[in-house]
């Protein structure tokens, strides 16, 4: 079994009135990706401060990589890798030397190594300034592994990139976890949760709703099958009718079976309607719905 290499008990971050971590305990196993996902303002960033002992703890106590927050600081910054939403770069040094930079405050020799790791050898000489959105993530997780820390932790590091680079940003933190090295991600987009996470907790309003693997997640409170339809009166009554939830969209209904044989026959009277319809798995969206019930846009908002 892996050991823990992050433990956090009742943590409590307050300022003033305000209690933006409220009494959290989790822990984070060594090689895994841990997703921490929850909307803006739900705690994320000030857990994950605290976890990089940017911030002190108002109570509780949290332990990474086997040493105390409160008063290891220096031991645990010298041992892991740091990707902060809006990380600092010399945006007119190229894309090598910014890495390099890093590099040279580490004493790292590894610098082609990496760049062609994350694939920034590909762009290189090109200006900081001038990369895209997805090269600017790359450069940034460059950055990160320089120190060749053993725990990374990447806040929100898809946030902004369009559909093409946040895979592209997803496959490469899956060759992260083939490196050996464990991941704390935060976000706010349930694909990428689902896509990447060995676990996921779900974080609102300073307190976890629930922490687990994300097929366990899925399963015990996912519901078993989505069945969306275009609106339509006929259609729109079976879905009201048979499903355990239904979600409205701005033209669509779609149910969330927990019974598959409900699904079924709900599916048989929807096509001999002709309806038009579209069937899937359910998935983290549908968790995170069923636990909070509302959603986070893209812009990362409850709503």
């Amino acid at each position: 079994m892996s050991r823990n290499i992050i433990e956090v008990n009742d943590l409590t971050k307050k300022y003033d009135e305000l209690v933006a971590v409220d009494s959290i305990s989790f822990d984070v196993k060594e090689g895994e990706i841990f997703s921490l996902v929850g909307p803006n303002g739900a705690g994320k960033t000030t857990t994950v401060e605290i976890l990089e002992c940017l911030r002190k703890p108002t109570s509780g106590n949290a332990r990474v990589l086997g040493h105390d927050v409160k008063n290891e600081d220096e031991k645990i910054k010298k041992k892991i890798g740091v990707m902060p939403q809006d990380f600092n770069t010399f945006e007119r040094l190229t894309a090598e030397e910014n890495i390099k930079l890093m590099g040279d405050l580490y004493g790292s020799d590894n610098v082609k190594e990496i760049m062609r790791k994350v694939g920034v050898d590909k762009f290189k000489n090109k200006k900081f300034d001038d990369l895209s959105g997805g090269m600017k993530t790359k450069v940034g997780i460059g950055m990160t592994l320089i120190s060749n820390a053993d725990l990374l932790f990447l806040d929100e590091p898809t946030t902004g990139l369009d559909p093409h680079a946040r895979r592209e940003t997803w496959n490469l933190i899956k060759d992260l976890k083939k490196m050996g090295k464990t991941v704390f991600l935060t976000t706010h987009y349930m694909e990428e949760v689902e896509y990447l996470s060995d676990r996921a907790g779900i974080l609102i309003n300073g307190k976890i709703e629930v922490i687990d693997s994300i097929e366990n997640l899925i399963e015990e409170h996912g519901g078993g099958i989505k069945v969306k339809v275009l609106e339509d009166g006929e259609a729109v009554d079976i879905i009201n009718d048979r499903a355990d939830e239904v979600l409205r969209g701005e033209d669509t209904w779609t149910g969330i079976f927990d019974n598959k044989k409900e699904a079924r026959q709900a599916l048989i009277k929807l096509f001999q309607l002709d309806a038009k319809v579209e069937v899937e798995e359910a998935g983290m969206d549908e968790v995170f719905l069923r636990l909070t019930g509302g959603k986070i846009d893209e812009g990362g908002e409850l709503v």
